[in-house]
């Protein structure tokens, strides 16, 4: 039995030596290429794990951080290609080992780690110094610089922040945009109303000094209607500078004897209110609509760039028509509860994904606005 196994043992080893003698380079050479695809792999992988680990625990990982890895890896993935391309292999092996890596390589670099840090760069080298910048303008209460910063604000979250949303790894993503995106959403939204007041402000003193009486007084009217929605909050510096520069145009308007307010009706208000929308959203140089108003009630809305309807219903300019109108209801509901939402989405066709798919459509809906007393009418939007 024992010389049986001896005899096997012998023939196995003999066996082997031959094959590695026959071909020797063959077998190197593809266990090498094997040993440097599967290094690669471990790599890749570990290269992801460099941003979403962090994220999970909480963490955003600095792109600054993750330079020396994409560097790595990137000169790895090169060199294991050129390792399959210079090998013995077959042509289908190559492929197949090829196809393998470059799919690795899109998945957890291409589509992952690179894009993450591109979105990393970006909200930390645009977003954070815009909010750094208003915020100090705020506490310095320099109304023409949160005027700056607001619009500086306002033009990267409606053009360049879905970069924000292109890389994989939902934790990282999420805390991204809880970290950065929504808090600049809720500065943009808290500033509109007063940044706008601040505008018409100098709007009128503008035209108070140029002697266009009649404007001024127009203009007057509705600063006062836009200063009536500020929040009245005494501890809020920002908003106190705003309201002593209201006394201060009031002053002015008040000891020109050619400008003699007269009260509106609620119709007039709501009219001047409209009109206001329409100015500030086609002064805005990243809007994707213009707006025209030339029948009381009656918005008409036209398309710049196409978006979704869910994207028009859901930011900029359904915040602007509650802010602006002074909307306080909806259908009977809230504006931004869920019950008007989904009224709001199911006043449109089911099958219209995009606003292009309403041109040459209407549609009407009871709202009340918040003039003295408060008003109900039929509000139409036409495309």
């Amino acid at each position: 039995m024992k010389k049986n196994f001896m005899k096997t043992t012998t023939a196995a080893a003999l066996l082997t030596s031959a094959i590695l003698v026959a071909s020797p380079s063959a077998f190197a050479k593809t266990n090498t290429v094997d040993q440097s695809v599967h290094a690669l792999k471990v790599e890749l992988n570990a290269a992801a794990k460099q941003y979403v680990n962090p994220a999970i625990a909480g963490n955003l990982a600095p792109s600054n951080s993750l330079y020396p890895t994409l560097n790595s890896v990137k000169k790895n993935f090169e060199s294991t290609k050129k390792a399959i391309a210079n090998s013995k292999l077959s042509a289908k092996e190559k492929n197949s080992k090829l196809k393998e890596i470059d799919a690795l390589y899109n998945e957890k670099i291409t589509k992952g780690l690179v894009p993450y840090m591109d979105a990393y760069n970006y909200a930390s080298k645009y977003i954070a110094p815009i909010m750094s910048d208003l915020n100090k303008a705020e506490q310095q209460n320099d109304l023409a610089a949160v005027e700056k910063g607001y619009h500086d604000l306002s033009a990267q979250l409606r053009e360049r922040t879905s970069i924000l949303y292109r890389f994989s790894g939902k934790a990282a993503r999420d805390l991204l945009l809880t970290q950065y995106k929504k808090p600049a959403d809720q500065v943009r939204d808290k500033l509109k109303l007063p940044v706008t007041v601040y505008m018409k402000l100098a709007e009128l003193q503008g035209l108070v000094t140029s002697g266009k009486l009649p404007e001024a007084l127009k203009a007057y009217e509705q600063l006062k209607l836009l200063a009536a929605s500020l929040p009245k909050d005494s501890t809020n510096h920002f908003y106190t500078a705003l309201q002593q520069e209201m006394k201060k145009v009031e002053a002015i308007v008040n000891g020109n004897p050619n400008l003699t307010p007269a009260p509106i009706t609620t119709q007039e208000a709501l009219d001047v209110k409209v009109a206001t929308l329409v100015k500030t959203t086609n002064a805005s140089t990243d809007s994707k609509i213009t707006l025209a108003s030339t029948v009381s009630n009656t918005l008409e809305i036209a398309v710049i760039e196409d978006i979704s309807i869910i994207q028009f219903i859901g930011q900029d300019f359904y915040t602007s028509l509650i802010s602006s109108l002074g909307i306080q209801k909806i259908n009977g509901n809230s504006p931004l509860s869920a019950e008007a939402l989904k009224d709001l989405k199911a006043t449109f066709p089911a099958d219209a994904k995009t606003l292009a798919d309403l041109k040459g459509k209407s549609f009407t809906f009871p709202i009340t606005v918040n003039n003295t007393p408060d008003f109900t009418v039929n509000f139409t939007l036409k495309f």
